[in-house]
């Protein structure tokens, strides 16, 4: 069978998870692209006895190294065997989209153009001549709509049609074919000092990639693009002869936006809508309000919490009924180990389902529909003006944002930020944020078992513990602010379809890494427990659990596997316990654990990431001195609510 790979490429926001799933389904394979820590989604599908592999690449808005993500995309598209290219372009700004495309071009990769939001642009009163942006370009422009699959059928025909075989099948056609699209497709014109220099440059290019794109890379300093070079000397030999352009990347930059806004122009016709204000403006009215937007924003995230743990306790009193009748028919013959091994790991199971599972996927299902109506981005311009209160800069609302999915990713999205001293502050932050892992410790043990006013008490001490260490860090390091430079999408209508489909692939972590760790944890315990091992660990600790903390000693356990991945605290405390939580444990000590238990950083994997990014040392530092804060502060509040 002959196989392509495709990339699918476009600015954030654009619609590429969407059409990916209009394409093949919720069938996707997130993972990691080899040697970073960048995410990609790929998937498979049979078109007419062809095997089309699609990968999704992160959203960026140009082909550069600058980010991680600009450097994997780069890396994707010149670097490994790809059949084409689908660039999806934004028919409410076609000329920012355009840029991108010129940049494929120059590397003479079979592109085409899916022009997504066209219903959204004829509404805003934009018209755009698909037709003649097609023959301006020479590549197929289709204009698609993923959610009622508009032009997808067209797009999988395009794709058959201009990308080649197979690689392993036609590799010299594939040549063939690349030197076609060459001779036919579209070239930006530069200056023609510009234009020399790349000739120049050309006649040292070596190897397989087109001898322009080399040159022009090379001029914008692109150093990923030096090993091409024959001799790098060419480049000081080559900027010799353009002192009218001091600033060679910054020019030809600006002439590819040239050539856009003139292409872009070309093909759109503006006309009145004859509508009134639309509904999305007289929203942003509120939402961007500076008064208002901050207050509705505090509102909604009230409100979205308040429904998480609604609903999330719903759902747990259900599996834990179900589980719980389940266990119950394991009591008897508790001496034989295989019973131990069993029951062990069958209640780590059950409180991986009933405890964390509903509200890790609820909250993705939320933080999904928040993402695709266009209310998160609002959020993050709202709570970027608080954040200049506590010395941060705008931008770090970004990774602040991520947090509450998971610290990890957060941690590597601090690139964004100007300096090491920005990244490092704002880092420090996420001991406080609430991830999805956190929020299921605070609304399955604390809410469920404590009630909802206890565990609305934990995210107002967690935000007062965060507002404390940050005013002390400020004093520390000064970071100058920077305004935010945020994009912000219109509102549209959500496919209920793409956001269960990505709160899947969100939470398939949690499902195939996490629980197979409860039932691991559970046995372990049993095993520990049954040999006498367990007082070892329990007993030079408790002093931190019974008189710091005023919990019984074996909490300590819970306490430890929930460093080891926080998701594991829950089902552990029941556990140790080992029975109704509310009947052991007073609302007070419920309380306290949940301070104990979520403030800091939160697991080794966010600890290896810390490492990664800003070197033992100081990721240890962070760790120790975040985890000893929190059961400093846990104690000292345990005190004065007694005093009181």
């Amino acid at each position: 069978m002959k196989e392509l790979k495709i990339l699918l490429i476009g600015q954030p926001n654009v619609g590429k998870s969407s059409l990916l799933n209009a394409l093949v389904g919720p069938r996707v394979v997130v993972s990691n692209y080899p040697g970073t820590t960048v995410e990609i989604t790929q998937a498979e599908e049979i078109f007419h006895d062809v095997k089309i592999n699609f990968l999704d690449t992160p959203g960026i808005y140009s082909i550069s190294d600058r980010s991680e993500e600009e450097k994997v995309t780069e890396r994707a598209l010149f670097e490994e065997e790809i059949d084409g290219a689908i660039i999806i372009a934004d028919a409410t700004s076609l000329e920012r989209s355009l840029y991108m495309v010129f940049q494929i071009l120059e590397a003479e990769i079979p592109a085409i153009i899916a022009l997504n939001f066209v219903e959204e642009a004829e509404k805003k009163g934009i018209k755009i001549d698909c037709e003649k942006l097609e023959k301006l370009l020479n590549i197929p422009v289709i204009p698609i709509n993923p959610l009622t699959k508009r032009g997808v059928s067209r797009l999988v025909n395009a794709i058959l049609k201009t990308c080649p075989e197979s690689l392993s099948f036609a590799r010299d056609k594939l040549r063939r074919r690349i030197k076609e699209v060459a001779r036919r497709g579209f070239k930006i014109r530069y200056d023609d000092h510009i234009e020399r220099a790349i000739d120049k440059i050309s006649t040292q290019v070596k190897g397989r990639l087109p001898k322009r794109l080399v040159a022009l890379r090379v001029l914008e300093e692109d150093e990923d693009f030096y090993k091409y070079l024959k001799n790098e000397k060419i480049i000081g030999e080559a900027k010799e002869n353009l002192k009218e352009h001091p600033k060679i990347a910054e020019d030809i930059s600006i002439t590819r936006y040239g050539t856009a806004s003139f292409i872009a122009e070309k093909v759109t016709r503006l006309f009145s809508s004859g509508k009134e204000k639309l509904a999305g403006e007289r929203i942003d009215n509120v939402l961007l309000h500076r008064v208002w937007g901050p207050l509705t924003t505090g509102l909604f995230l009230f409100a979205i919490f308040g429904t998480l743990l609604y609903l999330g306790n719903l759902i747990q009193n259900v599996l834990m009924g179900l589980t719980d009748s389940l266990l119950s028919s394991f009591g008897a013959a508790e001496h034989s180990i295989i019973t131990v091994v069993l029951v062990q790991g069958l209640a780590g199971l059950a409180a991986g389902v009933s405890i964390a599972l509903p509200y890790v996927f609820l909250f993705y299902l939320l933080l999904g529909l928040l993402e695709d109506i266009g209310f998160l981005s609002r959020f993050i311009v709202n709570t970027q003006r608080f954040l200049k209160k506590l010395g941060l800069p705008g931008k770090a609302f970004i990774p602040l944002a991520l947090c509450l999915g998971c610290t990890a990713p957060a941690t590597r999205a601090t690139r964004l930020l100007s300096s090491k001293k920005e990244q490092f502050h704002t880092a420090s932050l996420f001991a406080f944020v609430p991830c999805s892992s956190r929020t299921a410790i605070v609304m399955g043990i604390v809410g469920f078992y404590g009630g909802v006013r206890l565990a609305l008490s934990v995210f107002v001490t967690l935000f007062a513990a965060g507002l404390i260490w940050a005013f002390g860090i400020k004093r520390l390091i000064h970071v100058k602010s920077e305004p935010l430079l945020l994009e912000l999408p219109p509102y549209r209508k959500p496919l209920l379809k793409n956001v269960f489909a990505k709160s899947w692939i969100r939470m398939k972590d949690f499902v195939y890494i996490v629980i197979p760790l409860l039932i691991l944890g559970g046995i372990a315990l049993g095993i520990l427990d049954m040999l006498g091992f367990t007082n070892i660990i329990v007993k030079p600790l408790s002093p931190i659990t019974t008189t710091w903390l005023g919990l019984p000693a074996v909490s300590i356990i819970p306490l430890i596997f929930g460093f080891l991945q926080k998701d594991l605290t829950g089902g552990m405390l029941v556990s140790v316990l080992g029975g109704e939580i509310s009947s052991i444990l007073t609302p007070l000590q419920i309380y306290t654990f949940g301070i104990a238990s979520t403030v800091g950083i939160p697991c080794i994997i966010a600890l290896g990431m810390l490492i990664k990014e800003f070197g033992f040392k100081r990721a240890m530092g962070l760790t120790i001195t975040s985890i000893a804060y929190g059961i400093l502060f846990a104690g000292l509040l345990r005190r004065i609510i007694l005093f009181f």
